[in-house]
């Protein structure tokens, strides 16, 4: 009696248990074939799933790997890949190039040989083939030092300038000057630039490396609002306001790429901001007539922007606050060309600014904002390479403002030296 009962039980069981496996196989062939693709059958979407289910089982990295925003290993991984994270938080919409990965180190060095062995088999004469090998030979060297020195440089945790390029735009792109226009570019209300200003050739045609040497003063950064400070700036301190992220440039300039530089802390806003400009050009007129030698004019400023913006990316793993060229043009849409604000190198500071804008979006994608065109003049007539540089905005951290100094002094480096003509 009691073993026919305890029979019973268990077939109820095994009954109630084969209709919970029977129901959860349809739902499961259900939810299968809802998910299918246009040209994938049943069995091959059970066998890809079951595949994906397995590796994560046997690798609980992977769910990991499979978080949202900060979370993901995918986060983590792209961080340290400047192009890749510009597009992953699409920072602005201002990135309208052509994308590439670089090859690597292996793949470009194949490059370099079957290059090398192309020119063999047409026949070079043996002192053209040794010369070629020679300059291959030391350009390998080279890049074999650059790769050990930016390898320590890591180690020690100091940001390493970076040696390629990870984005780069078309020649179709750049030959049209409404890209240009729109794609490098944010043009005030108040003025307007002409198409003959935005031609490639003359913007990149600007010779903009130094004429001479660093025995005396080569590029002056100042700063025609030196009051500018940032979110945790320190009142009354100024090294760590915009004078004192002035100073850590000029330092990298100096230290590290070895330009003589003179760093002008004249106060010129002190009183008021509207006649700033013109009270600067008195301090001005001194440094240059006793500089006469300077080339470069940098003034250096942080921008003004709505409370809720964060001018703010990551470089190497550093909070890197984001900066903007901006150009004065001269000319405004109610009067025209302003005669008594003369400026005979516009179309040269248009030129500087770009070749520098067009360097940091190749190698820092992400790090520039557009360049900024406006009506006046802004003190950019006293030399063809003037320059005027908003960096970060009242919402950045000093730390990020300083951050940024290193991509920005790499960027000023290459123009100077004219290594993106190379």
């Amino acid at each position: 009696m009691n073993i026919s009962h305890k029979v019973k039980k268990q077939g109820i069981l095994i009954v109630i248990f084969l209709l919970l496996l029977v129901h959860l196989m349809m739902r499961a062939v259900y939810d299968i074939g809802d998910s299918l693709g246009d040209n994938e059958t049943l069995g091959e979407r059970i066998y890809s799933i079951a595949l994906r289910q397995g590796v994560r089982f046997s690798n609980p990295y992977m769910s990991y790997a499979n978080g949202s925003g900060k979370n993901g290993i995918q986060y983590w991984f792209y961080r340290n890949m400047p192009l890749e994270m510009c597009l992953l938080l699409e920072a602005e919409d201002d990135s309208h190039m052509t994308e590439y990965r670089q090859p690597s180190a292996i793949e470009e060095m194949a490059a370099i040989e079957n290059s090398l062995a192309y020119q063999n088999s047409l026949g070079n004469e043996i002192e053209t083939e040794s010369h070629g090998n020679s300059l291959t030979d030391s350009r390998k060297q080279q890049e074999l030092e650059r790769a050990v020195l930016a390898e320590n440089t890591a180690a020690a945790g100091a940001f390493v300038p970076a040696q390629t390029p990870v984005a780069k735009y078309s020649e179709q792109q750049l030959v049209d000057p409404a890209f240009i226009k729109t794609t490098f570019y944010s043009e005030d209300a108040t003025t307007q630039i002409r198409t003959d200003q935005l031609q490639y050739n003359t913007l990149m045609g600007f010779d903009a490396a130094l004429k001479q040497d660093n025995s005396n003063v080569q590029i002056l950064v100042y700063h025609t609002h030196s009051q500018e400070a940032y979110i945790d700036s320190i009142p009354g301190d100024p090294s760590t306001s915009i004078v004192g992220v002035g100073e850590h440039l000029c330092d990298i300039l100096r230290t590290q790429y070895g330009f003589n530089v003179l760093h002008h802390t004249g106060e010129y806003d002190v009183e008021s901001r509207d006649n700033a400009y013109s009270n600067a050009m008195v301090g001005l007129e001194k440094v240059l007539a006793e500089n006469p030698t300077i080339e470069v004019m940098i003034d250096l400023h942080r921008d003004q922007t709505n409370p809720d913006t964060k001018l703010v990316t990551t470089i190497q793993d550093r909070p890197t606050a984001r900066f903007m060229f901006f150009n004065g043009l001269c000319y405004t849409r109610a009067l025209g060309a302003l005669k008594n604000l003369p400026n005979p190198y516009v179309q040269d500071n248009l030129s500087f600014a770009f070749q520098m804008q067009l360097a940091a979006a190749e190698y820092y994608p992400g790090l520039t904002r557009r360049i900024y065109l406006k009506g006046y003049r802004y003190n950019l007539h006293y030399r063809p390479k003037s320059v005027l540089i908003e960096l970060g905005s009242q919402t950045n951290t000093v730390e990020e403002a300083m951050n940024a100094c290193d991509p920005m002094a790499h960027i000023i480096a290459m123009i100077l030296n004219g290594e993106n003509k190379e």
